[in-house]
């Protein structure tokens, strides 16, 4: 198991699954510096253990993450504005693209609240799944701010810029049962189930070709922002790689034999 100097963020590994936890309970798993890098640590450990082949990303305590710590901002003493961008840019943005980019499935586990800036790290994930009581909120209007850490890069893509913008303006708590339906989570579950719910499902992931959803993630975040010809190139250039890969084989293999096939994420 990871920990950093304050324990504010854990890694632990349960067979094919990595599992991250925000820590900082007492504070609703409010975002601190030392919670920035110790994700961005975790992360790139993830990435480079072959072993792991699906994550669960989720909060201690009853929030899933109140967004960044304002007191802890104070106290560190950053209020210029050169510093402030840097940090939106160089830690926070860091870690929603190392989760983005990561070839393995991530999913989000929201066991609580989520709020802020904590917004760009669920919605980063590659999937979600939230316990009945949980809500998401753009909170940043309520102190005469714009959100930040990518947050409304994910939500318009979600729900489209109307629905967006009135979202973040009105700055109100959406509740669990209201973000399934505006597609901010895939599913919702009762709350003494959530973890169970989501290492059962990144255990599927984690026996499935993770090389072709590695590839998939690749294309998706590609097509969002391109148009159709080059998403055409970009799914050929991320499939000509995968003819040589085991998994192809063996899915192949276990098609013409009609049995299950046995992936191993290589």
């Amino acid at each position: 198991m990871y920990k950093d100097n304050n324990d504010t963020v854990l890694l632990s590994k349960e067979g094919k699954i990595a599992i991250i936890t925000l820590n900082r309970p007492a504070r609703y798993n409010a975002i601190t510096q030392e919670m920035k890098l110790g994700l961005m640590h975790v992360l790139n450990d993830i990435q480079k253990d072959d072993a792991i082949k699906a994550v669960v990303l989720t909060g201690n305590g009853k929030g899933f993450c109140a967004g960044a710590d304002m007191a802890d901002l104070q106290a560190s003493g950053t209020a210029d504005p050169q510093e402030i961008r840097d940090d939106l840019i160089m830690n926070y943005g860091n870690c929603c693209r190392m989760i983005m980019r990561s070839d393995k499935p991530i999913i989000a586990a929201i066991n609580g609240p989520v709020a802020g800036a904590g917004l760009g790290f669920a919605l980063a994930c590659d999937l979600r799944i939230m316990a009945d009581h949980a809500n998401m909120r753009y909170a940043f209007i309520n102190i005469g701010l714009v959100p930040d850490n990518g947050s409304t890069w994910f939500l318009t893509r979600q729900v489209g810029y109307s629905k967006a913008l009135e979202l973040i303006i009105e700055g109100e708590k959406i509740p669990a049962d209201e973000c399934l339906k505006l597609n901010l989570t895939n599913k919702v579950c009762k709350a003494d189930e959530l973890m169970d719910k989501a290492m059962e499902w990144a255990n599927r992931l984690a026996n499935k070709p993770t090389v072709a959803i590695g590839a998939t993630k690749r294309i998706l975040n590609h097509a969002v922002n391109n148009d159709w010809y080059s998403t055409v190139c970009k799914e050929s250039e991320e499939q000509m790689p995968l003819f040589a890969t085991h998994d192809h084989v063996e899915g192949v293999s276990a098609f013409i034999q009609k049995r299950k096939p046995i992936f191993k994420g290589k």
